[in-house]
């Protein structure tokens, strides 16, 4: 789905990490401890760190931080805010959506609608459109707040699934605007690999039961990732898409002074550089080697991480682009001109 949205920009950005850091080379159960496996996975792959929650700290709480800084430091009031997007696929409750449950903790006003969107890590650029399309139909400001928690699907990590994935939330503040570029969307999505990144257990397929739990008491959620079919998908799908919305909208990668990709493996985006004959310069890797996978989170700490002195001194035009579980991928252009970004904040 190929689409363009006007008169939006975005205001500012916050990204807030969890203190807690641990190492790959600190996981007993990867490779049973062979340091030497570890490290040609750490070099080849760029994960060596990532962030992990607290066991009482949930995304909602990283992405409250993330707003309170946002809400403190661009000149927006609470009572401004029209609209609330939390996207994520680690929620505090089923019911309610916790979006409604960070309405009430910000102290937004009541003439806001709230909505939570299940989505990972093309993410970012879901909550950018959805945004969009609040903002052109009638609100002036939206707080996008995206994250995930990922070190609480537990066995992800016991049974060697995914030891790189990072906790982080972060918000965004989307904002009506005139005489501004419009923003170019391209979304995609292969359905046949959805099950390529999964938690089977825990919702109402297949819904909790006393034997769905490990011995020392964590709940088994099947949470799983099929590594090759992953990155095999990633490889096919990402640069071809990157060079369809370019050539759909008329505008040349030497046009672009950015590429900011989820953060999902150094070998992959390296390729992807190279398959777009772009210089690396343009295209920042290294979030997931001090804070892991973030899932949709990852581009917005990149913007903390690596273009917070760009972002917030000039113009800059960027190209997003968000890939994995659904299988989906997302794509994005737009301009970044002269805004709030906070460094990357330690809750």
């Amino acid at each position: 789905m190929i689409s363009s949205i006007k008169n939006v920009r975005i205001a500012g950005v916050s990204c807030v990490v969890p203190t807690k850091s641990k190492s790959l080379y600190d996981e007993p159960n990867l490779y049973d401890g062979n340091q030497k496996k570890i490290k040609r996975i750490v070099e080849s792959s760029g994960f060596l760190n990532r962030r992990i929650a607290d066991e009482n700290v949930t995304t909602s709480d990283l992405c409250y931080k993330a707003a309170l800084d946002l809400l403190e430091n661009c000149p927006v009031e609470k009572s401004d805010i029209d609209a609330i997007l939390f996207v994520s696929y680690t929620p505090d409750y089923f019911m309610p959506a916790t979006s409604y449950v960070l309405h009430n903790k910000l102290g937004l006003n009541e003439n806001c609608i709230c909505m939570d969107i299940p989505q990972g890590c093309s993410g970012y650029e879901v909550g950018l459109y959805q945004a969009g399309m609040l903002i052109n139909n009638g609100c002036k400001k939206v707080l996008l707040l995206v994250g995930d928690t990922f070190s609480k699907f537990s066995d992800m990590f016991i049974n060697k699934t995914a030891p790189v994935f990072g906790d982080a939330g972060t918000a965004t503040l989307i904002e009506y605007s005139e005489n501004v570029a419009p923003w170019y969307f391209s979304f995609h999505t292969d359905s046949s690999g959805y099950d390529a990144l999964i938690c089977e257990n825990g919702a109402f397929r297949n819904p909790v039961r006393r034997s769905d739990f490990y011995e020392e008491g964590a709940f088994e959620y099947k949470a799983k990732m099929d590594g090759a079919r992953v990155f095999d998908f990633t490889m096919k799908r990402i640069q071809p898409s990157i060079m369809e919305i370019l050539k759909n909208n008329g505008i040349s990668k030497d046009d672009i002074d950015y590429f900011v990709l989820h953060q999902a493996n150094k070998m992959i985006l390296q390729n992807i550089a190279l398959a777009l004959e772009i210089p690396l310069e343009k295209m920042p890797i290294g979030t997931m080697t001090e804070y892991g996978n973030q899932c949709g989170a990852s581009i917005p700490c990149t913007f903390s991480k690596f273009l917070k002195k760009d972002f917030s001194s000039k113009k800059s035009r960027v190209l997003l682009s968000g890939f994995g579980v659904g299988l989906s991928w997302a794509n994005c252009i737009l301009d970044i001109d002269n805004i709030y970004v906070s460094e990357l904040i330690e809750y």
